[in-house]
């Protein structure tokens, strides 16, 4: 809970292209070095200003592994505890405890910018999309898949699926079956077009989406850290760690075969 409580409370709320956004990437690339991640920041220009991608990865590894991410901005009047800073806060453990490790080297962990829409409804998933438009054709081939953890902390069962964009759904399948197979309460679904998963779908890459579902606090002021379940927090970062440990090149080379 300390980085919800981070975002969401010391922070607040952090709309695209704000002094807020800014500084939650700020505090988000801090904390990925000191875990021992090399970092980049992707800047782009979305209606109103800058926005900003943080990217992680352990010194050594793939050029185009998997992608593990979660949007940190959220919307007007949103302190956006569930929505993002949940599946942020999950990125950012999962990154600690896999620094150093062999499954280190096939992640990318990425907070993105500007997933919400504007005020005027113009545009969303500009960091997803800056993002899978920097990786150029070649790396749009070559990227093992990606992962999309958003709204994750109040609900129950998981679910995970993709939003029938892709070819076929070899992520998402995986991704479910992984957890579903440590014991997870975890359904797979067909998901809106509705997440940093949707850019990286379109372009043609193995995508998936972890959600826990609608909830009464979305997009709201009462979406703050009290009214999320720590318990359902841990579940989702326990469950996506069940899936990341049999990451591997045999695994990425059959994402990419899909």
């Amino acid at each position: 809970m300390i980085t919800v409580r981070k975002l969401a409370t010391d922070i607040g709320i952090r709309v695209k292209a704000t002094r807020n956004e800014k500084r939650g990437a700020r505090y988000l690339r801090k904390k990925f070095e000191e875990f021992g991640y090399r970092t980049n920041v992707q800047r782009f220009e979305v209606p109103g200003g800058t926005s900003r991608n943080v990217v992680a990865w352990w010194p050594g590894a793939k050029r185009y592994p998997f992608v593990v991410g979660g949007h940190m901005d959220s919307v007007p009047g949103a302190p956006g505890a569930n929505d993002n800073a949940s599946g942020t806060a999950v990125v950012l453990e999962l990154a600690r405890i896999f620094a150093g490790t062999e499954q280190a080297r096939f992640i990318r962990f990425v907070a993105f910018g500007a997933e919400e829409y504007d005020s005027d409804h113009v545009s969303n998933h500009d960091g997803s999309v800056h993002y899978v438009e920097k990786l150029g054709e070649e790396g749009r081939e070559r990227l093992g898949g990606m992962l999309s953890v958003d709204m994750i902390a109040d609900g129950r069962p998981l679910l995970v699926g993709h939003s029938n964009i892709a070819e076929k759904p070899v992520v998402a399948r995986t991704v479910f079956n992984k957890m579903d197979k440590a014991g997870f309460d975890v359904r797979f679904i067909t998901l809106c077009d509705c997440s940093d998963h949707g850019p990286f779908e379109h372009a043609g890459i193995p995508a998936s989406f972890a959600y826990s579902g609608q909830e009464s606090d979305y997009h709201s002021p009462s979406d703050t850290a009290p009214n999320l379940s720590s318990n359902d927090l841990l579940r989702t970062g326990r469950a996506v760690r069940a899936f990341l440990i049999h990451l591997d090149k045999a695994m990425l080379d059959r994402f990419r075969r899909a």
